[in-house]
């Protein structure tokens, strides 16, 4: 009999995660996000892979870091310049290293950066360092921020409003007045002064993630939570409950976690594109201990054109725009969850219509 009743509650698991993906596979931008998520993922696997392969006799062109492989281009010294193709200005000529050329003189340099060609399909920066090797390289400590980010955000956030849910009085007074003094100092800007200050250093991915998990999950995340855990302490159920003898505990775990779970979901997947903003805007201004990665790209194509003289748009448009899909990917994965968590949309998928009555989401106990 007991093995029977596993069995028809695990019929019922399949049943509901079945309509889960109905319901998500129905929101096409979610799919898109999916796609785009996958993409990012196979860069943690492709990188490693080229470095062990086809990059392995070329380590000191392809690293992201010290890599170097600028192409040699050959000019003409000359007064006033017709041909930019094979002609360079007096000036010019001086400042990219040869200070003793002359009118006439043929002159070498190396081009920095560099376009797109078969050898960097997507360039080379002002360092010298091959473009499409920096833009693999930063999914690793981009995932980092995110995924730590949005897991810690998920744990505090729904801790902190559970434990309010449970316990009017002072300790819910205490912990609204905790929220409300982070909300009026944003996680993002929280990263920005610690990165600046002594920290900056001690600043690396996991604990950058770390950090702003904490802040945002304390702070807007318990916020939202908490208005949706204090419905479900109103409901029928949780006073059948505290009259058959249930404590904090037991309505805490049993009750207000599980219907919180849903929307926790969705804070989490949007944490990751605060944090990963957040980190960007951070190594942009070099305020964070990253060496390499996608915000840090944005700075090396902007934050050097004044030592070049060129504007390295592959470096910043590689950065900008991977960065943008990414944290795209994250936020319309976040529609799908949101479609997901609300009863209505569910029963669309189902092909129904949604009952009146039903107004949180389906727990399986």
């Amino acid at each position: 009999m007991a093995d029977r009743f596993r069995f028809a509650r695990f019929r019922a698991r399949l049943r509901l995660w079945g309509e889960y993906w109905r319901t998500f596979r129905r929101n096409r931008l979610a799919v898109l996000g999916l796609i785009l998520l996958t993409i990012f993922l196979s860069m943690l696997i492709i990188h490693p892979l080229l470095m062990g392969t086809v990059w392995k006799d070329q380590v000191r062109t392809y690293h992201p870091i010290t890599g170097w492989d600028a192409p040699v281009v050959t000019k003409t010294v000359v007064e006033e310049v017709a041909d930019p193709a094979t002609e360079i200005g007096l000036m010019e000529a001086r400042l990219k290293g040869n200070l003793n050329a002359k009118i006439g003189d043929v002159v070498e340099y190396n081009l920095q950066p560099a376009p797109p060609s078969r050898d960097h399909l997507l360039g080379t920066d002002p360092l010298g360092r091959d473009v499409f090797s920096m833009v693999l390289a930063g999914a690793r400590p981009t995932f980092i921020v995110g995924l730590t980010a949005a897991l810690v955000t998920a744990l505090v956030g729904t801790l902190y409003a559970a434990v309010q849910a449970v316990s009017p009085g002072r300790v819910d007074s205490i912990l609204s007045r905790v929220s409300d003094m982070l909300l009026l100092f944003p996680a993002p800007l929280a990263m920005i002064v610690l990165g600046a200050g002594t920290f900056g250093d001690l600043l690396t991915p996991f604990w950058f993630g770390m950090f702003y998990g904490l802040l945002s999950g304390a702070s807007t995340t318990a916020i939202v939570l908490r208005s949706h855990a204090l419905t479900v302490m109103s409901r029928p159920f949780v006073d059948a409950a505290r009259v058959s003898g249930a404590g904090r505990y037991h309505l805490m775990v049993r009750h207000v976690v599980p219907h919180l779970v849903p929307l926790a979901a969705v804070s989490m997947l949007t944490a990751v594109v605060g944090a990963v903003v957040a980190n960007g805007f951070a190594s942009y201004l070099a305020f964070s201990d990253d060496m390499l990665n996608w915000g840090a790209m944005i700075f090396i194509g902007v934050g050097l054109l004044e030592q070049v003289g060129i504007t390295a748009w592959n470096v910043l448009l590689s950065g900008s725009i991977t960065l943008s899909l990414f944290c795209a990917s994250f936020y319309l994965i976040s529609l799908g969850v949101r479609d997901i968590a609300h009863p209505r949309r569910r029963a669309l998928a189902r092909g129904g219509a949604a009952p009146v009555a039903e107004v949180v989401p389906e727990i399986v106990g």
